[in-house]
């Protein structure tokens, strides 16, 4: 770690990718919040024509000056940026869709940036080079120079969503109720819309125009998947910016043999594939939102009403073989099988000569489950006007969900009823 800090050429570039990804990070989670992650796509392809006109400026101004090609560069695209910003809030104010608005603005900007690039890779071979640097991103050759004016843009940021985070959190939650409680959320929106320019004009010099977006949503993305509170949102987002970053930066230190010669891999796109791996990896594992969970938690659930359905349809026919059971069409053959294993080993049914009968737990536990079914069709026909032949799909399914609670109320409002619309007997609870 000592080396990474104190080697002038792996300094330079750690630091910079840790302040672009910690300044990035934050705002993109506030933009993910606002349901606008697409103008970011927009913003930074929009920076491009300013790049190239700072770029002309600093070059006819400043020639040999890198310090002051960079400020002008980074002044340039963050006012291009805002122009987008104006333009686009225009256009939305002429009724045209937003999708709309924000392909048109990527376009044209990213058109007429192209155009200028062009002019200069003709006239100024050397400035070329320099602006596509600012396109494709080049974090392996910053130096403590680009640091401090990152740092700094970087403490502007997090200082400016630190003094409005309140507002902040209003305005991206409720943003009729934070105006009712006298915040000014156009002027909160217009200082979300600079912070936002300026974290994609801090992130252009390490990931490049193409790719900055990444490193704006992907570590909102993993922070969206295990947070629930703003605050640990708008941290675990940064973390993991900055996690990205670090990772990022190592991996450019690994050799990679082609065959014929070793290469190492670009810093800034390693830095945005590490952001987009923990962002797959969230989406895909992570507990509360994860793919992987909620299709575990739908099996486990489809499994639990199967064991259900099993046990209320026994009830009812008292003993059965396994090839009536089938006949059901509860569920395939083997999953009907496993089911029977599952019931016999919690204890509710028993095989006799090749017959399934409920065992005295398992009788109780079907009574439930037919009470719950009756008690709702009947809540279903008396409270809420349900036709009765229609009302038997709604309670299969509410059957599984109904908890000791809502069946304690659901007694109390039908009166302690003996018998569901069908003048079936409902199982009486005290029985049980």
């Amino acid at each position: 770690m000592s080396l990474w800090l104190t080697d002038t050429v792996l300094r330079g570039p750690l630091l910079g990718s840790i302040l672009m990804s910690l300044c990035t990070a934050l705002v993109g989670a506030i933009t993910l919040m606002r349901k606008k992650a697409l103008i970011g796509e927009t913003l930074s392809h929009a920076t491009f024509p300013g790049v190239a006109i700072g770029m002309l400026i600093a070059g006819y101004n400043f020639p040999n000056k890198e310090g002051l090609t960079f400020v002008c560069i980074l002044l340039g695209a963050f006012i291009s940026a805002l122009c987008a910003q104006f333009f686009i809030e225009k256009l939305l104010k002429y009724k045209e869709k937003s999708d709309v608005a924000l392909c048109y603005i990527l376009a044209s900007f990213l058109g007429a940036g192209v155009l200028l690039v062009s002019f200069i890779q003709q006239a100024h071979a050397i400035w070329y080079r320099t602006i596509q640097v600012f396109f494709y991103g080049q974090a392996a050759t910053m130096t403590d120079f680009h640091v401090v004016i990152y740092a700094v843009l970087s403490l502007c940021v997090c200082f400016v969503i630190t003094l409005l985070y309140r507002p902040i959190k209003a305005v991206c939650f409720d943003p009729v109720f934070s105006q009712t409680i006298g915040i000014k959320k156009n002027w909160v929106f217009q200082i979300l819309s600079v912070l936002l320019s300026l974290a994609i004009v801090i992130g252009i010099r390490c990931a490049g125009v193409v790719l900055i977006t990444g490193m704006l949503i992907a570590p909102a993305i993993v922070s969206r998947c295990l947070t629930k509170r703003f605050s640990s949102f708008l941290i675990v987002s940064s973390c993991v910016g900055v996690i990205s970053s670090a990772l990022g930066n190592y991996i450019t230190t690994i050799p990679v043999n082609s065959g014929l010669s070793l290469h190492y891999i670009p810093t800034g796109p390693s830095t945005v594939m590490v952001a987009s791996i923990l962002a797959f990896l969230a989406l895909l594992l992570s507990p509360r939102k994860g793919l992987l969970p909620k299709l575990f938690r739908r099996w486990k659930f489809q499994k639990n009403c199967l064991l259900e359905n099993l046990l209320k349809a026994i009830w009812k026919e008292s003993r059965v073989n396994f090839k009536h059971i089938l006949k059901w069409n509860l569920a395939t053959p083997w999953m009907v099988f496993y089911a029977l294993k599952k019931l016999a080993h919690q204890g509710w049914i028993l095989k006799e000569k090749g017959m399934y009968r409920l065992t005295d737990d398992g009788n109780k536990k079907a009574a439930y489950i037919v009470r719950l079914h009756r008690l709702w069709e009947l809540y279903l026909a008396q409270n809420l006007g349900g036709a009765v032949e229609h009302i038997h799909h709604s309670a299969e399914e509410m059957e599984h969900l109904i908890t000791p609670d809502i069946e304690a109320k659901l007694t109390k409002v039908l009166f302690n009823p003996t018998k569901d619309p069908h003048k079936q007997p409902i199982p009486s609870k005290e029985l049980l």
